[in-house]
């Protein structure tokens, strides 16, 4: 594994660690987009359609995000905002298995 792979595939799984980290509990939802957002700044080697894939359900989050805060929610989110969350994050879980390894991550 070069070191360009070496590297993408550890933002891949920063990533998974991440939205792990949410669904445990371990993470505030703010925490997580901070995150996410800054994590697909640093992938270089996904398609573009799969980025924009990506950054629109990010983009979902971070709504949620704003109005919990808009709302004085956050601390406690309702059942209602942590179920959307929730589904967002499955959501990008089941991207995230859709990509394939970086070129050259696996080795022959």
């Amino acid at each position: 594994m070069n070191e360009a792979t070496g590297r993408e595939a550890r933002q891949r799984e920063l990533i998974e660690q991440a939205l792990a980290a949410y669904g445990r509990g371990a993470s505030t939802l703010r925490g997580l987009v901070e995150d996410l957002q800054a994590l697909a700044l640093e992938l270089r080697m996904v398609p573009q359609e799969w980025l924009a894939g990506f950054q629109a359900e990010v983009n979902e989050l971070e709504v949620l995000y704003a109005v919990a805060l808009d709302r004085g929610v956050l601390d406690a989110l309702p059942a209602d905002y942590r179920a959307d969350a929730d589904e967002t994050v499955h959501r990008l879980e089941v991207l995230l298995q859709t990509l394939p390894p970086p070129a050259d991550a696996t080795e022959v």
